[in-house]
């Protein structure tokens, strides 16, 4: 019994349609520009396409893992995941609401997926970098884009 990662994504956003089974990913995030830390992404979603290799039945547990730039680890998630048997496909979609950021650098989410004798069966590996910007005020000029006088 094994799960198979054929695609995984960091975004916005995400639907599964119910008909079609079809995995929709919108506005991928692999850069958030930002003038100062802590923020909150509004949203942040992880999906997953996987493939039941021998169309067996599989339970198992899942979890996701962050690393932030200080080298710190923290789970931010876990649960129980299933595909019945002779279902060969599997989308699944992880929503997080307010999500706090409060480093600059290289994150990393780590998502992985054990059988229920505990063993590792896959992983899904979604970095993402925190990147500061400066913050111009609105109406202010810059030497880049100076304003005409008359």
């Amino acid at each position: 019994m094994a799960l198979k990662l054929h695609f995984a994504s960091l975004s916005l956003g995400a639907a599964v349609d119910q008909q079609t089974g079809n995995l929709s990913v919108f506005e991928l995030i692999e850069e958030v520009r930002t003038p100062t830390v802590p923020i909150q992404l509004q949203s942040l979603v992880i999906s997953l396409a996987l493939q039941n290799i021998d169309a067996q039945e599989f339970k198992g547990k899942i979890f996701i893992h962050i690393l932030t730039p200080d080298k710190k680890q923290a789970m931010v998630g876990n649960g129980e995941i299933g595909c019945p048997k002779g279902q060969k496909r599997m989308r699944a979609v992880f929503r997080f609401g307010g999500f706090p950021v409060s480093q600059f650098g290289d994150h990393r989410f780590v998502v992985s997926w054990m059988d229920q004798s505990n063993t590792k069966i896959g992983e899904a590996i979604l970095d993402f970098d925190v990147v500061q910007v400066q913050q111009v005020a609105q109406g202010a000029t810059t030497n880049d884009n100076p304003k005409l006088a008359h």
